[in-house]
C-alpha cells in the first residue's frame, strides 16, 4: 500500500547526489565506527550497587541454558519485571562471558549499535537522502542522554527493545509503502513488535506510532489502516497486562492522591525538563528529585506552552512536512508512557526515559533543517543553496561533536560507584566543585535539603567497596543523623538492632507493619519475624513466618538470599559458627554466583575448624568464578588476605607469603598493611621492616 500524498523516497541516490555516501555501506560503517569510538569507555564501567548484580548474578534462571530455565524465563517475572527477551540476552552473556563484566558491556553496546543501524535505514526511507539519514542517526547515536541506557547494565532492556523497536518501525514503513500490500514486511513488523514489547513494555506505543505514520503520510485513513493495527493492539494489551501483573507484585506501580491540577503542574514541569535535556544534555543525573520537591512554577508554565507547541506543530506539519510531524509523534508517544498521567511512579523522570523520544527529536531536527536548505536553495539559486548546505553541514557536525564530547565525559562518571553517586549528590545539593563528595562537604549541608537519603547510603557503600572504610564510616554518621521517623529503611534498621540485642518483642512490633505492606521490604521483614519467634521458642509460629516469607519472595520474583545471609551473620556474631555456615550455604545456593555468601561461609568454616574447605571457597572468588557485589564490605584484597591466613593455619608458608604479598600488591594502602608485613617477615624468619 503506497502512502498517498508523497512519492516513495529515493533509497539509492546517484553518486553525484550522494557524494561521500555514494556507496551503500559507507554510512552504516561510519555510524558503527562513530558509536564504537564514543562508547568505547563504557566497556570499563563496573557493576553498580543499583540492581546490576541482581539482574546479572542473582537470577537463578541464568545459571544454565537448560530447557527448564528457558521455560521459566519465558513464563516467570523477576525483580518486578517481565521482559523475557532481555533476560535471554543475560542468559547468553552468562553462558559466553561467565563473570567477565566487560563482555556484558560488549553485548549491550552491540544491541545499541544494531538499533542505530535500524534507525538509519528508517530515516533513509523517511528523508530520502543518505547524508540526511546519516546526520539524524549520528545525532541520535552520540546523544548524551543515552549514557545511562548504554553504560548501566541493569538498563539492558532499553537497548534490546531499541533494536527491535527500530526495525519494527522500518518494517511497518516498508509495508505501508508497498503497492502490493507487503505482507512479508507486515508479518515482520508484527514479530519485531512482539519482540520489542517482550524486551521492555515501553514498546506498547508502537501501534500508536504506526497510526501516526499513516496520519502523516496518507491522504486519508482507510478501513484497512485501522484493521491492520488490531494484531499490534492485541500484543500491546497482552504486554500491558503482563507488565502490571509483574509490577503489582512488588507495588512498583503506585497511585497517590494528587489533584488534577497538582498532577498537571508536575507533568508540565517534567516535560519542560525533558525538552531541555533533549536539546542540551547537560546537568544530567542518575537520580532526579523532581516530583519529590515543590513544583517549579515557571518550568511548569513553560512545559504547558511546549505541550501546546508540539500539538500545533504536528497538526501544522502533518501535510506540509510529514517527516517532521512524524518526528514529533515519535517524540511524544513514548514519552507519554513514562509520564505519571495515571500512575505515580516513585521516579518522575530519569535519563533513560528519553532513549526512545530522542528518535523523534533527531528526525525532527534534520527534517526541519533539510526543508530549510531545500527552500533556500530553490529561492536563491545553486550558489546560495550550496552555502546553505555547507552551513547546515557545519551545524550538524557541531551538534554531533558536542554530543560526542559530552557523552565521553558522562561515561566517565559511571566508571566508579564513588564518582557516580558523588555526581548525583552534587547535582541534588548544588555542591560546588567536582570529584568525590566527602563527609566534610555533607556535614555543612542543611539536612532539610536532602530529600532522598538513598544516594547517601549508596555512596557510603561505594566507599566501602573501594576500601575507603574511614570515609565510609564518616558518611555513615551523616546518614544516621538523617534518620526519618516512620521511614521503612529506619524501621528495618531499628528492628535489626533490636534482634541483635535480644529485644525480640520490640523487633516484631517494628516488623509487622512492614511485613503486612506491599513494599520491597515485606519478605525480609516477615523472615526477621520468624527469626525473632524462633529465638523466643515459638517454633510453630516461626515455621509459619518462614513459610510466608519464602512465599512472598517467590511472589515478588526474588530469591531469599539476603534473608538467609542475614540470619547467618546473626549466628556468626553469636559465635554459633556451625549454624552460621548452614545459613550461608542456603544463601549461596540461592545466588550461586555471588561472592558474599561464599566468603562468609569460608569465615564460618574457618572458625569451625574446616580450614581446607574455607581455602577452596576463597580460591573460587580469587579465580573470578564468583562476583564481589558492589555493596560488599570486602574487596578482592581481603580475599587474598584471608587466603594467606588460612594457608598459614595449614602450615603452607610459601603459599601464605604469596597471598599476603598479593594482598599488598592489589591494595598497597590496606588498613592492615603493618600487620601483613609483620606476618610476611615472621614467615620468612626475619624481623619486620616498617
Amino acid at each position: 500500500m503506497r502512502p498517498r500524498g508523497r512519492p516513495r523516497p529515493e533509497t539509492r541516490p546517484s553518486a553525484s547526489r550522494a557524494g561521500f555516501f555514494a556507496r551503500d555501506w559507507v554510512a552504516p560503517a561510519a555510524l558503527i565506527l562513530l558509536t564504537a569510538l564514543v562508547y568505547a569507555r563504557s566497556l570499563s564501567v563496573p557493576i553498580h550497587d543499583w540492581d546490576d548484580h541482581v539482574y546479572l548474578f542473582r537470577d537463578a534462571r541464568l545459571e544454565h541454558l537448560s530447557v527448564e530455565n528457558i521455560r521459566r524465563i519465558l513464563t516467570e517475572p523477576f525483580f518486578s519485571n517481565f521482559h523475557p527477551v532481555t533476560t535471554l540476552t543475560f542468559a547468553f552473556d552468562r553462558a559466553v562471558w561467565g563473570t567477565k563484566v566487560a563482555g556484558f558491556h560488549v553485548t549491550q553496546l552491540t544491541f545499541y549499535v544494531a538499533g542505530i543501524i535500524g534507525l538509519y535505514l528508517l530515516f533513509l526511507r523517511l528523508l530520502g537522502r543518505r547524508a540526511e539519514a546519516f546526520v539524524a542517526a549520528a545525532i541520535y547515536a552520540t546523544h548524551t542522554i543515552h549514557v545511562e541506557s548504554v553504560a548501566w547494565l541493569a538498563s539492558r532492556k532499553d537497548v534490546v527493545c531499541l533494536c527491535f523497536y527500530a526495525f519494527a518501525l522500518l518494517a511497518y514503513v516498508r509495508y505501508a509503502e508497498s503497492a502490493k500490500g507487503g505482507w512479508r514486511a507486515y508479518a515482520g513488523s508484527v514479530l519485531l513488535s512482539g519482540a520489542a514489547m517482550l524486551s521492555k513494555g515501553y514498546a506498547v506505543v508502537l501501534p500508536a506510532a504506526f497510526f501516526a505514520y499513516d496520519l502523516c503520510f496518507s491522504r486519508r485513513i482507510a478501513r484497512r489502516q485501522v484493521l491492520d493495527k488490531l494484531p499490534f493492539l492485541a500484543l500491546a494489551a497482552a504486554t500491558t497486562a503482563l507488565t502490571v501483573w509483574a509490577q503489582d507484585k512488588e507495588s512498583a506501580l503506585i497511585q497517590v492522591s494528587l489533584s488534577a491540577g497538582e498532577r498537571a503542574m508536575k507533568l508540565a514541569e517534567v516535560l519542560a525538563r525533558y525538552v531541555g535535556h533533549t536539546l542540551l544534555p547537560v546537568h544530567l543525573s542518575a537520580i532526579y528529585t523532581t516530583g519529590i520537591g515543590p513544583v517549579a512554577a515557571p518550568l511548569a508554565f513553560l512545559g504547558a506552552l511546549l505541550a501546546l507547541a508540539l500539538l500545533a506543530g504536528f497538526l501544522l506539519l502533518r501535510r506540509r512536512l510529514p517527516a517532521a510531524a512524524f518526528g514529533i509523534a515519535l517524540y511524544v508517544l513514548p514519552l507519554a508512557t513514562v509520564m505519571n498521567v495515571y500512575y505515580t511512579l516513585r521516579i518522575w523522570m530519569t535519563d533513560r526515559y528519553l532513549l526512545f523520544p530522542t528518535i523523534g527529536s533527531s528526525l525532527l531536527l534534520v527534517a526541519l533543517g533539510s526543508s530549510l536548505y531545500q527552500r533556500r536553495g530553490a529561492a536563491a539559486g545553486a550558489g546560495r543553496g550550496r552555502a546553505a548546505r555547507r552551513t547546515l553541514a557545519a551545524a550538524a557536525a557541531l551538534v554531533i561533536g558536542l554530543y560526542s564530547a559530552l557523552t565521553v565525559a558522562r561515561i566517565g562518571v559511571w566508571t566508579s560507584g564513588v564518582s557516580l553517586w558523588s555526581d548525583v549528590l552534587r547535582k541534588q545539593l548544588d555542591l560546588a566543585g567536582s570529584g568525590p563528595v566527602t563527609a566534610v562537604e555533607l556535614a555543612a549541608v542543611d539536612s532539610r535539603r536532602i530529600l532522598d537519603p538513598g544516594p547517601l547510603v549508596t555512596l557510603r557503600r561505594a566507599y566501602e567497596s573501594e576500601g575507603r572504610s574511614d570515609e565510609a564510616a564518616r558518611i555513615a554518621e551523616v546518614v544516621d543523623r538523617l534518620g526519618r521517623e516512620g521511614d521503612e529503611h529506619s524501621e528495618m534498621k531499628l528492628a535489626r538492632e533490636a534482634l541483635a540485642a535480644g529485644r525480640f518483642e520490640e523487633a516484631i512490633g517494628r516488623l509487622k507493619p512492614v511485613a503486612e505492606g506491599k513494599t520491597w521490604f515485606a519478605p525480609l521483614a516477615m523472615f526477621r519475624i520468624g527469626v525473632a519467634q524462633e529465638q523466643m521458642g515459638q517454633a510453630e509460629a516461626s515455621r509459619e513466618s518462614y513459610r510466608r516469607a519464602l512465599e512472598l519472595y517467590r511472589e515478588h520474583g526474588q530469591p531469599p538470599t539476603d534473608a538467609y545471609f542475614e540470619v547467618g551473620t546473626m549466628e556468626f556474631l553469636r559465635h554459633n559458627y556451625g549454624k552460621a555456615a548452614e545459613w550461608y550455604r542456603l544463601a549461596s545456593r540461592e545466588s550461586p554466583r555471588e561472592a558474599s555468601p561464599v566468603f562468609h561461609l569460608g569465615l564460618a568454616l574457618e572458625e569451625s575448624g574446616n580450614v581446607p574447605e574455607a581455602l577452596q571457597l576463597y580460591k573460587r572468588i580469587a579465580d573470578g568464578e564468583l562476583v564481589i557485589e558492589p555493596h560488599s564490605p570486602f574487596t578482592i584484597a581481603d580475599v587474598f588476605l584471608q587466603m594467606g591466613l588460612a594457608s598459614q593455619k595449614l602450615g603452607r608458608r610459601a603459599d601464605a607469603i604469596g597471598y599476603f604479598e598479593e594482598t599488598l600488591r592489589r591494595f598497597p594502602n590496606h588498613p592492615k598493611r603493618d600487620a601483613i608485613l609483620a606476618q610476611i617477615a615472621a614467615l620468612r624468619g626475619a624481623p619486620a621492616r616498617q
